[in-house]
């Protein structure tokens, strides 16, 4: 069987950064906390290596506007967070809707991408990187042309949230309006349906792989 990523290229980074200790810090407080929920349960997060391309990719590009669906306890908003303030510009904006998980509770399928019952949406970042980051609560069907509408043209989105088809394909969609030329529009765990792929290919776009996301190019 063909592997999934076999149409994809590998997107060509010019440098990869090393922020291994800033990641190994927020992943241990996620753990931590986790623990006092459930000694064997690990929260799903983007990881070392992706966090590594993800924050090269910032620091590589230098966007002024990213908008992010999908926080959960806050992993990849720092390695964003921390890759704007690393460049000395940019600012973003994510949208939410957390599922939270109580002590001794099991995820039931919800992939990992839970808060622990004591905390809040995002809770891991960084108080020092607050200030460029504006942090929306809300289902992101409702909240995304809200946000679209009032910042106008951005120059990352990247997808985290509702996997489902309907969902990707309506992100990108709205995305996709508001990004800039030579844009970026990047998702996670686009394997769990078409959308992704069928969006780049109706617009004709190369399929890149950056870690575990896919990522094309306006």
């Amino acid at each position: 069987m063909s592997d999934f990523w076999d149409d994809f290229e590998d997107y060509p980074l010019k440098k990869e950064y090393d922020i291994c200790d800033f990641i190994e810090k927020i992943k241990n407080k996620i753990d931590k906390e986790f623990r006092k929920l459930n000694d064997e349960y690990h929260p799903a997060i983007l990881g070392e290596d992706n966090g590594n391309k993800l924050y090269s990719l910032i620091r590589e590009r230098e966007p002024e506007v990213v908008v992010e669906t999908g926080v959960c306890n806050g992993f990849s908003s720092s390695v964003i967070l921390k890759a704007l303030s690393e460049n000395g510009k940019g600012k973003l904006y994510s949208i939410d809707l957390p599922e939270y998980i109580e002590p001794g509770e099991e995820p039931d399928g919800r992939t990992g991408a839970v808060v622990p019952a004591t905390k809040y949406s995002g809770w891991v970042v960084p108080d020092r990187f607050r200030s460029n980051w504006t942090h929306i609560l809300g289902n992101s069907f409702y909240e995304t042309p809200r946000l679209m509408e009032r910042i106008s043209k951005i120059d990352l989105f990247i997808h985290d949230s509702d996997h489902s088809y309907e969902g990707m394909m309506f992100e990108f969609s709205m995305a996709w309006k508001h990004l800039k030329d030579n844009g970026l529009l990047m998702a996670d765990n686009i394997d769990y349906s078409d959308a992704f792929a069928d969006f780049a290919n109706a617009k004709d776009r190369t399929k890149y792989r950056l870690g575990v996301m896919g990522l094309i190019i306006k």
